[in-house]
């Protein structure tokens, strides 16, 4: 409940900081200050202040101890941070209010198995992620199943199931690069914000190359041109917005 989830992030001062700062920020541009997490929760809704409270806490348990490897981190969760914005435009477009906050959490956390990566074997796998790929490359995924046996979305998957954290989102994290093999909109949705993400150059996700049948997703997500053109649109006007969002809430 609302009152439940304001004991939780009351009892960590340094979190209801940042939920606060995130509240009051550009991004949201809210006509009154935001004082109390209560008012946070009844503006921002349960399930965003939810998702904003487990990306500040994943974050810092992936970067706590990191050293040079924690500016490639910053751009990964720059990135993440964005995507989760733009999944939940595109799915709010769709559906209620509440599945775009859930949507948001998916973009949040749809690469959240490269953080694994990053913590348990962070020379190698800062090496791999920063070497600059070009389109006659392999993927980020390719590489790392070569170096570790399994990549990202299946580690991800993982440890999301191991969390507890909802079925929904543990298939995303599995599937955001393997969208047309599953029947979840849902995963559309995080990948096309995955690709409109790295198109407007927000963070880095370890990959250069974007979607190549985006027309195979716009059809999944029965986007038209003109929409499509809104979504870059808008994918553009907020990068520096999403960026800002990002250092606030680390």
């Amino acid at each position: 409940s609302a009152r439940q989830l304001e004991d939780l992030i009351l009892h960590d001062p340094a979190l209801s900081a940042r939920i606060l700062k995130l509240a009051n920020s550009a991004f949201y541009c809210f006509r009154s200050e935001v004082k109390t997490i209560s008012h946070a929760i009844a503006l921002l809704g349960l399930n965003l202040v939810k998702s904003l409270a487990i990306g500040v806490g994943i974050f810092e348990s992936f970067t706590k101890g990191m050293k040079g490897e924690g500016a490639l981190i910053n751009k990964l969760w720059t990135h993440s941070f964005g995507v989760a914005v733009l999944a939940r435009e595109i799915w709010s477009r769709r559906s209620s209010r509440r599945e775009g906050e859930f949507a948001f959490l998916c973009g949040l956390l749809h690469d959240i198995g490269k953080g694994v990566f990053f913590k348990k074997d962070p020379v190698h796998y800062s090496h791999l992620f920063a070497n600059k790929k070009s389109e006659a490359d392999g993927d980020l995924c390719t590489y790392e199943t070569e170096m570790y046996g399994s990549d990202h979305t299946m580690i991800g998957a993982m440890l999301a199931k191991h969390w507890g954290l909802p079925p929904e989102l543990a298939v995303v994290i599995r599937r955001h690069h393997d969208v047309f093999n599953t029947n979840l909109p849902l995963v559309a949705a995080v990948s096309m914000a995955d690709v409109l993400a790295r198109s407007a150059d927000i963070g880095y996700d370890g990959d250069r190359s974007l979607e190549s049948d985006i027309a195979r997703l716009m059809a999944q997500l029965m986007i038209g041109d003109r929409e499509h053109e809104q979504m870059k649109a808008f994918a553009e006007s907020r990068r520096e917005e999403i960026k800002q969002f990002f250092r606030l809430a680390s």
